[in-house]
């Protein structure tokens, strides 16, 4: 028997559209992922995602939101990432094999964005499109034991910022079909898939 990811998950939509792995931004919640899966409308398939690590404050013992990776976004600890890479992949594992090996969605926000990404890199075979809001590569990248390849997969990327040259020149390097859209453009481009 193989092994199944721990992530909470939460899904949404008609079993025959395209699924989308929804990932929340750091310290969030499940219901952050919830909520970001609702710019893809509601004729999408969407798998809510929570993050297994736990932000607590100040010792109080109360929960106050979950994150993927620990240390800053753009160069994340590699091995918190790998252990939230490794549950990534079962969860994508078992949704390929679970809706008849179609290529999957990823939508990210900040640090769900950047996982995303990373995943895609991982396993652009089965990754058909991400959408990263306010999220870009980790600049430790090259640090991590595998060559990533974004070929063939559709990456759009949305910024309230300017995003660096040389960021989206890394992302075209490794072969992303890149799409720059303002915010305000997103739910429209999302819902039109």
């Amino acid at each position: 028997m193989s092994a199944r990811s721990i992530l909470l998950t939460r899904r949404r939509g008609p079993e025959n559209a395209m699924p989308w792995l929804v990932l929340h931004d750091r310290w969030g919640m499940l219901e952050d992922a919830e909520a970001l899966a609702t710019l893809l409308g509601p004729a999408a398939l969407t798998i809510a995602v929570r993050a297994v690590r736990v932000q607590n404050r100040g010792g109080s013992g109360f929960t106050h939101g979950y994150f993927w990776t620990i240390g800053p976004i753009e160069r994340p600890e590699l091995s918190t990432m790998g252990d939230a890479l490794y549950q990534l992949e079962l969860l994508l594992e078992e949704n390929w094999a679970r809706y008849g090996r179609r290529k999957l969605g990823l939508l990210g926000k900040g640090q769900g964005g950047m996982m995303a990404l990373v995943l895609a890199s991982l396993f652009p075979d089965k990754v058909e499109k991400v959408v990263a809001i306010d999220a870009l590569l980790p600049l430790n990248l090259g640090d991590m034991p595998f060559t990533p390849s974004l070929a063939g997969v559709d990456v759009v990327l949305t910024h309230a910022d300017p995003v660096p040259a040389e960021r989206l020149a890394a992302l075209q390097t490794l072969g992303a079909r890149l799409t720059l859209t303002p915010q305000s453009d997103l739910p429209a481009l999302l819902q039109a898939a």
